[in-house]
């Protein structure tokens, strides 16, 4: 019986035995589908983070080139037609080198070349081009529709010159009379550099991945990989990338295969860990296995909702950093804009040192001490005392107008923050819009200038210890007009007086419409130059007409700001009131009828 007893025993034990064997497999099975099925997911919802981190960068980039090359044609060939401009108003510096350096370095281009009606450079800043004309090379051949057409002004994109190969972009246009062109060149460093940046090789060479994981851009079409995180894949074809054990995702974007490539053999390292982990456990209880079952889906939950929300903030920020403040550390998370290579997804120690550096070195000079002050991670606990989120707006060097911001995700007892979010978003755009918004609050509606509250505001900010000229001017006989010809005539008088004076003066100063027919210009100029400008504007005047107003005429008063000292700016508005009624007066003196009769008998 004791023997049966022993046997029964030993028959139950090898049930248990088998039993526990039973649930160790079926757990670790289990336990494997699960984490596989978890990283397949991962690997799905990361994939297309990163490919819409990359389609974001590369449609980013195009947009961001072609307004940069269109706003850098539109500026040089207004260069141009000042240049034009400035040698038709002095016609002796057409052969005067080192005066057309000087007309050169005021206007910021490199070079001005003069070209006669033929095509052919007779003149200009760099001798030795003199002789070249428009068939001397592919380059300078692109102007030639400027000899059929005396109405163009052209503007080539970045081209290597004709002379040097020197990567350079010129803009030329004809003089107003016709007898010669005037071109300017601009090497665009500034545009040079971003293209340079934004090559597809520097992009994606400078991507955040996590270890196992590779990211590559092809060309559609031949399938030659042009940039990828693992730079010894670069040059090759896609047909040559090794995935047997690895798992890849990939979307085609704008003429590029975009793709990422996951090394399974590090995630099966990974799981293998996991199991062991998950079967010693088993060892201790079954129960156990059950309770951690539910602990990693519920850490994997919490973990993808982080990640999730982390991955919006993302997507709306340039860039965002995780910092530990008691431990100094800080890890990289999403954003297109590099501190260190492979930052994310690490945590790294002195963190207020790399975030002082990596914000130091992207804001202009004017707002660097308020950006010191702002990320001064040692006063940051106070300043954030029973706040969750702190926030500054700041110019950088290449981003524009950013807003940066602390979000608390820890706080301690004391409402101090313990571990924040600091992210980085560029608001270019919204200042852009609120530019326009204060611009358009700021200007007359009938005739564009800038209207009483932008003179105002100026003038609170101007002192009488800089040289300026101060003009007023008042168009004589617009209550005649009114009442004679409607208000629609002397709104039409008003607008060519505004036209005249901003095409004379805007070159030198703001021009404003304070009052019904009363404007005012403050110019920084000299008396010499100035004569030249009032001549052109009393010129201007002089041979306006309108299609309802036969003719204009504008009574001015000026004043300089050095002749002598004053009690504030309004002194010498006043001044140049009194000045411009005079001449006033001695205009209807001289007129001796009112401007109705001027009108018709002039």
């Amino acid at each position: 019986m004791g023997f049966g007893k022993k046997q029964v025993e030993k028959r139950k034990w090898m049930k248990v035995i088998c039993l526990i064997i039973f649930i160790l497999i079926s757990a670790l099975f289990l336990e494997d589908r699960l984490l596989d099925y978890v990283n397949n997911r991962n690997i799905r919802n990361t994939s297309e983070v990163l490919l819409d981190q990359v389609a974001g960068i590369i449609e980013r980039n195009t947009d961001d080139e072609k307004e940069m090359i269109q706003s850098l044609k539109e500026d040089y060939m207004v260069r141009a037609k000042a240049v034009a401009y400035i040698l038709d108003a002095n016609e002796k510096t057409e052969h005067d080198v080192p005066e057309l350096q000087k007309i050169a370095k005021l206007m910021s281009v490199d070079e001005v070349h003069l070209f006669d009606k033929s095509g052919k450079v007779y003149s200009g800043t760099v001798p030795k081009y003199y002789g070249y004309n428009f068939s001397s090379g592919k380059q300078i051949a692109y102007f030639k529709p400027m000899l059929k057409n005396k109405k163009l002004t052209m503007c080539q994109d970045v081209t290597p010159n004709t002379s040097e190969g020197k990567k350079m972009m010129y803009a030329i246009t004809w003089n107003d009379a016709g007898t010669r062109m005037i071109q300017v060149g601009v090497e665009p460093v500034r545009l040079l550099e971003k293209l340079k940046r934004n090559e597809i090789k520097s992009v994606v060479s400078n991507m955040p991945v996590y270890e196992g994981i590779d990211i590559y851009v092809a060309d559609r079409k031949s399938g030659k990989i042009y940039g990828a995180t693992d730079s010894r894949k670069i040059g090759n074809k896609l047909k040559q990338l090794k995935i047997s054990k690895s798992r890849s995702v990939s979307r085609n974007i704008d003429g590029y295969t975009v793709g990422v490539v996951y090394d399974m053999t590090h995630l099966n390292g990974s799981n293998a860990v996991a199991m062991l982990s998950v079967m010693l456990y088993l060892l201790i209880a079954t129960i156990i296995l059950l309770i951690m079952i539910a602990r990693v889906l519920r850490i994997n939950r919490e973990k993808e909702e982080q990640y999730a929300v982390l991955a919006t903030m993302a997507g709306l920020n340039h860039s965002m950093y995780v910092i530990k403040l008691r431990e100094n550390k800080i890890m990289r998370y999403g954003g297109v804009e590099i501190g260190e290579k492979n930052m994310e997804g690490r945590y790294y120690e002195d963190a207020d040192v790399r975030l002082r550096a990596l914000l130091e070195n992207r804001t202009v000079e004017e707002y660097r001490e308020a950006a010191r002050e702002f990320i001064d991670l040692h006063t940051l606990p106070e300043r954030m005392e029973g706040e969750k989120y702190i926030s500054g707006d700041f110019i950088g060097t290449t981003l524009g107008w950013f807003h940066a911001s602390f979000i608390a995700i820890q706080q301690d007892e004391e409402q101090r923050p313990v571990s924040v979010i600091f992210a980085v978003r560029s608001i270019e755009y919204e200042k852009r819009k609120e530019e326009q918004l204060l611009r358009s609050s700021t200007t007359d509606e009938l005739t564009r200038c800038y209207n009483r509250r932008a003179y105002e505001q100026d003038i609170k900010e101007l002192t009488t210890d800089k040289k300026f000229l101060y003009l007023t001017a008042d168009v004589n006989g617009l209550k005649a007009v009114n009442d004679r010809l409607g208000h629609a005539a002397g709104d039409e008088l008003l607008c060519g007086v505004a036209g005249c004076m901003k095409q004379s003066f805007e070159d030198y100063g703001k021009v404003y419409r304070i009052g019904g027919d009363e404007f005012v210009t403050i110019l920084f100029t000299d008396e010499e130059q100035f004569g030249i400008i009032k001549q052109n504007f009393d010129s201007l005047v002089d041979n306006w007409s309108g299609d309802t107003v036969p003719h204009m005429s504008v009574s001015c008063g000026a004043v300089w700001s050095d002749e002598r000292q004053w009690e504030s700016v309004r002194e010498i508005a006043k001044l140049a009131d009194q000045r411009m009624y005079e001449k006033k007066a001695e205009h209807y003196a001289r007129r001796k009828s009112d401007f109705q009769n001027w009108m018709y008998k002039r």
